[in-house]
Formats: C-alpha cells, sequence, structure tokens
C-alpha cells in the first residue's frame, strides 16, 4: 500500500503578512481627520478605503450564499450547538471551531483582519469595520447556532472591533483612537438581579459571539476565562461595594495558589467563535511579540506573532436587553446610514475604552443624532449614549483629552461592571 507523503519543507502556504497600523494611510485624503457627516455617509468613501469589501450591494446575495448556515436538527452544526450549550451551561463559555461554523464561505476573514487595518492607518477605530457587509454576514452566518448555543437569545447589535498589536499596544501610534488592546478582567454584565438574567434551563439572557479574524492565541491576546464552577458569583451576582476588598469578585476566584491553574486560555484559529455568557469573567492576555535572532554567519531570523484581529457581537434576549436597533428594519444587513449610526454610538459609549479626540466626538455625536437617524436607536440604549456624550464632552472639554489618548485600556482600571466584549 502506498504511503501518503509528508508536504516537502517550505510548501505549506503562509498568509501574506498583514500591514502595521502605523503605516502611512494608502491615500491620506480619506483620512478621517478630513471626515464630514456628508463625506461619511457615502458607500463609496468606504469602498476608496477598503476597495476589497461591499457597502450597502443591492443585493448581498450576490456576494455570499442566498441562505446562511443551518443548525436544523439533522445538521453538523446542529450536533456542534448542542454540544457547545452544554459547554456554556457548565463553564459559561465554550469554543465553536472553524470548520464547520463556515464562516469562510460567506467573508473572507483575513481581508478583513486586513481592512481593519487599513481603516486604523487612515485613522478610523477599528469598530469602523461594521460599515461593511462581510462583517454583517458573519454574524448572520452564526445567528441560527447562536440561538441554539444560548437558549434562544438573537443579535442585539452590541458590536464592536478590535485590533491587538502584540508588541506594540499602541504605544507607537499617532493616533491612539485607532488601536486597541485587551480589555482586563470583567463580566460584560453586572445586573443588580443576577439570577433574574438567566432562564430556568440554565441558559443566560444575554451572551456574546467573539469571532476572530486572525488565529488568537496566547502569544497575540487570546481570551481567558475563568470557569463557572470557580466562581462563586457567577449565578449569584457580586458585592458592588468598592471598598470591600475582601468581596472582590476576581479574589474570590483566586483565593489560593491553586486556584489559579483554573484559568482557562482559549486560543481560537481565524473564523472560529469563542461564545460566552455576561457573567462569566473573562480578559485578554498581554502580548508578547516573536522570538528574532541571528545564527553564527550573521544570518537574522525571526518568529512574527499576528495581530489580534477579531469582532464581537452580543446577542440577548429581548426580555434582559432589548436590542439597540430595530431586527426587523436592521437585519441581517442594516443600511449603511443605520450602521454609521450605531459604530458611532458605539465610539461614544466606549469613550474610556476607545480614547478619541473633540473633533472625533463631534462627528459620532452628529453621525448618531443627525437627521433621520432619529429613531434607529432603541430608546433606552439612546439614552445611555446621551449620558456618556456628556461625560465624554466634559472630559474634553476639561482638559482631558490628552490624557485619555495616553490610557492605555488594560492598566488594570476597575471599571468592569458591563458592557466590556474584549
Amino acid at each position: 500500500r502506498a504511503r501518503s507523503r509528508l508536504p516537502e519543507r517550505g510548501t505549506m502556504p503562509t498568509p501574506t503578512p498583514l500591514p502595521s497600523p502605523s503605516d502611512p494611510p494608502p491615500d491620506p485624503s480619506l483620512h478621517a481627520r478630513h471626515a464630514t457627516v456628508e463625506r461619511v455617509i457615502d458607500p463609496e468613501y468606504w469602498r476608496a478605503i477598503c476597495p476589497g469589501l461591499s457597502v450597502d450591494a443591492a443585493d448581498p446575495a450576490t456576494i455570499a450564499p442566498a441562505s446562511f448556515a443551518s443548525a436544523a436538527p439533522g445538521t453538523a452544526l446542529h450536533a456542534l450547538g448542542r454540544a457547545a450549550r452544554d459547554r456554556v451551561l457548565r463553564d459559561g463559555f465554550a469554543k465553536l471551531p472553524a470548520a464547520p461554523l463556515r464562516l469562510r464561505d460567506v467573508a473572507d476573514v483575513r481581508l478583513l483582519a486586513a481592512s481593519a487595518i487599513r481603516l486604523a492607518q487612515h485613522g478610523w477605530n477599528p469598530s469602523f469595520l461594521l460599515a461593511f457587509d462581510e462583517t454583517w454576514m458573519v454574524a448572520a452566518q452564526l445567528a441560527e447556532v447562536v440561538a441554539l448555543v444560548t437558549g434562544g437569545n438573537r443579535l442585539n447589535f452590541d458590536a464592536l472591533c478590535w485590533h491587538v498589536d502584540p508588541v506594540d499596544d499602541g504605544d507607537g501610534v499617532d493616533d491612539a483612537s485607532t488601536t486597541t488592546t485587551a480589555f482586563s478582567p470583567h463580566r460584560d454584565r453586572q445586573p443588580d438581579d443576577a439570577p433574574a438574567t438567566f432562564r430556568d434551563d440554565g441558559t443566560a439572557m444575554y451572551a456574546t459571539a467573539w469571532i476572530p479574524f486572525t488565529d488568537a492565541t496566547t502569544e497575540n491576546s487570546c481570551l481567558h476565562f475563568i470557569p463557572r464552577p470557580h466562581d462563586p458569583g457567577y449565578f449569584v451576582g457580586d458585592d458592588d461595594d468598592p471598598d470591600a476588598m475582601d468581596k472582590d469578585p476576581l479574589r474570590l476566584c483566586l483565593p489560593s495558589k491553586e486556584a489559579y491553574q483554573n484559568i482557562a486560555a482559549a486560543p481560537a484559529e481565524a473564523g472560529a467563535a469563542v461564545v460566552f455568557t455576561h457573567r462569566v469573567i473573562h480578559w485578554g492576555g498581554r502580548g508578547r511579540g516573536g522570538l528574532s535572532w541571528a545564527s553564527a554567519d550573521g544570518e537574522e531570523s525571526s518568529c512574527r506573532v499576528e495581530p489580534r484581529v477579531c469582532v464581537s457581537f452580543g446577542f440577548a434576549d429581548d426580555a434582559y436587553e432589548p436590542a439597540y436597533m430595530s431586527r426587523a428594519d436592521n437585519a441581517p444587513f442594516p443600511p449603511l446610514r443605520r450602521r454609521l449610526a450605531l459604530i458611532a454610538a458605539q465610539m461614544i459609549v466606549y469613550h474610556e475604552r476607545f480614547p478619541f479626540d473633540l473633533r472625533a466626538l463631534t462627528l459620532f455625536h452628529q453621525l448618531a443624532t443627525r437627521e433621520g437617524a432619529e429613531g434607529v436607536l432603541e430608546k433606552g440604549y439612546r439614552k445611555k449614549v446621551m449620558y456618556e456624550y456628556v461625560r465624554a464632552a466634559a472630559a474634553l472639554g476639561s482638559g482631558g483629552g490628552e490624557k485619555k489618548r495616553g490610557k492605555r485600556k488594560d492598566d488594570g482600571d476597575d471599571d468592569d461592571d458591563d458592557d466590556d466584549d474584549d
């Protein structure tokens, strides 16, 4: 019997190296510093920045399969979803491998990673990747299996994107608003009545699907978790007294040296998904970068570690948290102007995490509140956006802008009450 041969050394395909966000923008005239509302609501503006992606395609089926992945009984995706559901019930999180999810059938995840960096080169936060159709195709492809895993949660439009450099973490980039660092340990939600945010069958009424567009490893800030069995506050809730250090959730989870062995890393290949509940403590590790060395004859070599580029989508039960926009009008593909209103609103809400200047804040406010955007955002969410806008404007107006721009978003600040998706 003929024996199969292993590929010869050097024949395995390697992806094209990703550019750096600190590289000059391919077209300086498109930089965010020149942006106006009239310019950014034009689809051609975004197509010019990321020419390989689509914006407001007349028929999304022309650039992706007409139907998205089915998790109906009898399918492989259904079996995966059931297994992942059991894991989430047990641990609070589960990793779904890339192959059965088939995200690559609807979007080129490598192109999405490169496009996030092109956006950063032009001064835009990576979350503006949500302006493009392909990012929403990823959410649509996941919708059915995530509903199965979570007990029925549906897309609620709480979405963000990241570019986390394992070496740089933003220190060498002129515009700190375009770089993101991994968040420190937190829960995504801190409800007053934590048990009420779980159904009778134990499934959580809010969960996040976190999708890497590059391989997420322990070297470039993959997610880490405290599994549910080792978290006393996971279901019952936490003591919210900031002065009660002995009641700190993380301290309670890690009372001894042996307890640190319970921490679970969740590396995930590009196109996979990590699904986790709103109550599981999680964070992104600090990247370490690769090795560089020289041989005896002086030849230099290196082992390059890629940045972690990813997107996260929130999925919720409306009985706990209403969708940020109407699903009937915006799922699965919100029109561009509504996408921009949502992204701008998210930037405002996360202003302490994604620093920007007063000019950018003004633009975001205009996009979220301009004529035609009224009524796009859900009433409660819109109220939150306006509250955070006032806070951001006050901080920038009082000279806090420079301080904010210099703040690293994983410096261990204790603001881990809610709304962090890594």
